[in-house]
């Protein structure tokens, strides 16, 4: 029996038991975990997604303002000595499209911005990119330039070693619900844009790491593959898709490649939905948010538990209170968490409210338990 399969069966057995866990969770959570509200925008952030933040520890945020598309997509910046914040840079526009939509962010060791252009909902057809903000030594940006397209739904990236990673929620092939993560090297995109391969031969893409299949949900019928990522201090890749919650890890062997995509969590009644993911390292786990729940969860990775810090009922966020979390982000000792305010069937989150927030929790101490899916 493989690892993978022994994961699958291990989650369902532990069904029962979450199941009680999971009802008694919104009404039991430890106040010591509580999100306050950290900022509320005005209405030019209506749409608040990806976070990053650079080597002096200022925040950035991106907004592409699907909600309220009178507001063009930005990415915001809080300079960490004075708490201020200010329109960093606007997306750059897509030509074909006239939007531009930064979510996922990350910098690379030279300072500059890599950010998702999310260019799906103005377009399905191949507009997404990724995109880098080259940045001067004062801190401002130079310019905008796409490095990789022919991408269908941008969602997040991360910057390791010599490579940007990303992934692709909706790969659109026919009878299939799949979704994967890339990687690109900086050397691909050294002259001009990288492009990806047409989805339907994303198998043979020199590029592609993973495919994730969605099996929709009865109550939200959503097909959204991968989404969040992140790396582990080990250089493992984990990834979940937003539609089911199907939680995959991506294992680099020890000459630099990497395995084939396992399962980790592939039960809607422990994970129905998985949107960003960030590591925290200082006690190995990987921290995702469950945007149908309004919750944050965190995975132990050395002891294979999976724990709920915070679950809440439907809100307006003006408190603090998750209010569809998409976005985690370790900062020191505090985690940020992004509240993308834009409703879906299926999800607490009822409507579309006025507040635009950014709720932060403590991560230490803690004070939330984990269910141990392998016992």
């Amino acid at each position: 029996m493989s690892k993978a399969t022994m994961w699958v069966l291990a989650g369902a057995a532990a069904t029962a038991a979450w199941g009680v866990m999971a009802a008694d969770a919104a009404v039991k959570m430890d106040e010591k975990n509580r999100p306050k509200l950290f900022k509320q925008f005005g209405d030019h952030v209506n749409t608040p997604d990806g976070l990053a933040q650079d080597k002096a520890g200022n925040i950035f945020m991106a907004a592409p303002n699907f909600v309220d598309q009178s507001y063009a997509g930005t990415i915001m910046k809080m300079d960490k000595k004075s708490g201020k914040w200010s329109v960093f840079v606007a997306g750059l526009l897509h030509p074909d499209t006239k939007r531009g939509a930064p979510m996922g962010m990350e910098f690379d060791e030279d300072g500059n911005l890599y950010y998702c252009d999310n260019q799906y909902f103005f377009d399905k057809n191949y507009k997404s990119r990724v995109m880098r903000v080259v940045i001067g030594k004062d801190g401002e940006p130079l310019k905008i330039e796409p490095v990789v397209e022919n991408i269908k739904l941008a969602n997040a990236v991360r910057i390791r070693g010599n490579a940007v990673y990303f992934t692709d929620t909706f790969f659109d092939v026919a009878g299939k619900n799949q979704g994967g993560v890339y990687r690109v090297p900086f050397s691909a995109f050294k002259e001009r844009p990288a492009l990806l391969l047409p989805k339907e031969q994303a198998g043979n893409d020199p590029y592609c790491l993973g495919i994730t299949e969605t099996v929709p949900l009865e109550h939200r019928k959503d097909t959204a593959g991968a989404d969040g990522m992140c790396f582990d201090k080990n250089g493992n890749i984990y990834t979940g898709n937003f539609g089911d919650g199907h939680f995959y890890v991506i294992k680099m062997r020890s000459d630099g490649s990497y395995d084939k995509m396992a399962t980790l969590i592939n039960d809607p009644k422990v994970f129905p939905c998985c949107d960003g993911i960030c590591y925290y390292a200082k006690k190995d786990w990987v921290i995702m948010t469950d945007s149908e729940r309004n919750a944050v969860l965190c995975w132990d990775i050395k002891a294979g538990k999976l724990g709920t810090l915070w679950m809440n009922d439907d809100t307006c966020g003006k408190d603090g209170l998750l209010d569809q979390p998409c976005e985690p982000m370790v900062w020191g000792d505090k985690l940020l968490v992004v509240n993308f305010d834009m409703s879906f069937p299926g999800l607490k989150n009822s409507k579309n409210d006025p507040m635009h927030t950014l709720s932060v929790m403590n991560l230490e101490p803690s004070g939330f338990s984990f269910l141990n899916l392998f016992r």
